[in-house]
Order: C-alpha cells, then sequence, then structure tokens
C-alpha cells in the first residue's frame, strides 16, 4: 500500500478536497498507470500503514 495524491474535487475552495491524500494498493497505481494521461494519481509519496486500499477495498495481505 502505498499513499498517493489524486485529482480530487477541483472546484473546491479546500486544497485537500482538491487533490486528496489516498492509500493506494500496488495493482490500482499499475491501473492508473496505464491510462497515461487520463490517470487520476499525481505523485506517490511512498508507503502506508493503512490496511485497506480506498479505490478497490482489497486489504494489506491482498496485494
Amino acid at each position: 500500500m502505498k499513499k498517493c495524491v489524486v485529482y480530487g474535487d477541483l472546484m473546491s475552495d479546500r486544497a485537500a478536497e482538491q487533490y486528496p491524500t489516498i492509500t493506494l494498493c500496488d495493482s490500482c497505481i499499475e491501473d492508473d498507470r496505464k491510462t497515461g494521461e487520463a490517470g487520476q494519481i499525481l505523485f506517490v509519496q511512498g508507503e502506508s500503514e493503512d490496511g485497506e486500499c480506498d479505490w478497490c477495498a482489497r486489504e494489506l495481505g491482498e496485494c
């Protein structure tokens, strides 16, 4: 699992909503990279100790 900054609600006045930091599994990160410029991940911040992917709901041991 990794912490990633993604595109969020760009119309929001709050930066935390425009570019939220979420936890993603390696599979979701790889799938997003395959989409090229259409991807939603801005950058990967590093390892996460959170136990569940925010996109697919897989847990740490399932990835």
